[in-house]
């Protein structure tokens, strides 16, 4: 194992570390598990598809808790270690700002990947208590969520590089918002004589450059046992490709901006 390996493992789990002793991933994934739990008890999950809806219901939770996780950790790692000067420890010894970088984010990507773990177990355990099913195909929606996780938490360390951490978070909001609305409201605006041509520009600049994150939203379809639309090896590596080559542009970007940061 290189070097350069294993700096960057060591990175990686001093942020897996830094996690078991913060408060909110606990309240996060806590707060997570327990609304999970009660979804049964919605009235609605009485009338008709109760297991559709459940399932649902408990994956458009785990992809709340995600977010979460993505966003606040991508905009406070760096941030946080800069405000308390530990960042000069970790680069005193022989650790490149790329690799730093790199680290912090490969280790992001290990709590998400826990608490996701840990989602989906539960929402196995209550499908199949309460309605008597086994439903592994869950999981690929449990992994299309962790890849929009994974590619929020690079823009938001992207941002958190020059940033604060509040600023960080309403940056990657707004980018969640806007990637899940492209393919509709602004190819719309894009398309639309009606708009000013400064308008159309900014939504086709933002159509044409911005990642369509609503194609990794397969909740629905996983949820409702893939009855229009089965999402298949290939759709899956189309999903990987599309997060794995923005996470990779975020990345670089943040690498290369830390590197000629003066700290």
């Amino acid at each position: 194992m290189s070097k350069k390996f294993t700096d960057l493992l060591t990175v990686a789990w001093g942020v897996v570390q830094d996690a078991v002793h913060r408060k909110v991933f606990y309240a996060v994934l806590a707060f997570t598990v327990i609304l999970i739990f009660l979804v049964p008890m919605l009235p609605s999950a009485e009338v008709g598809v109760q297991l559709d809806l459940a399932r649902e219901a408990s994956l458009g939770l785990v992809s709340i808790m995600a977010f979460i996780l993505a966003t606040v950790m991508g905009s406070t790692i760096l941030s946080g270690e800069m405000r308390k000067r530990t960042i000069y420890n970790t680069l005193s010894r022989p650790v490149s700002r790329k690799g730093y970088f790199i680290g912090k984010y490969l280790g992001i990507l290990a709590v998400l990947a826990v608490s996701l773990i840990v989602a989906y177990l539960v929402i196995l355990a209550l499908v199949g208590v309460k309605f008597g099913v086994f439903s592994p195909g869950l999981v690929k929606a449990v992994f299309a969520i962790f890849l929009e996780a994974a590619v929020l938490a690079a823009v938001a360390m992207l941002a958190s590089v020059h940033l604060s951490p509040v600023v960080c978070i309403l940056i990657t909001g707004l980018f969640y918002v806007v990637c899940h609305v492209k393919g509709d409201f602004l190819y719309r605006t894009m398309t639309d004589s009606g708009h000013p041509a400064v308008l159309r520009g900014m939504a086709g600049l933002a159509y044409y450059l911005l990642p369509n994150l609503e194609r990794l939203n397969i909740n629905e379809t996983v949820a409702h046992g893939e009855r229009v639309f089965r999402v298949g090896a290939v759709e899956f590596l189309l999903l990987l490709g599309l997060a794995a080559t923005f996470v990779v542009i975020f990345l670089v970007l943040g690498a290369f901006i830390l590197e000629r940061k003066d700290l």
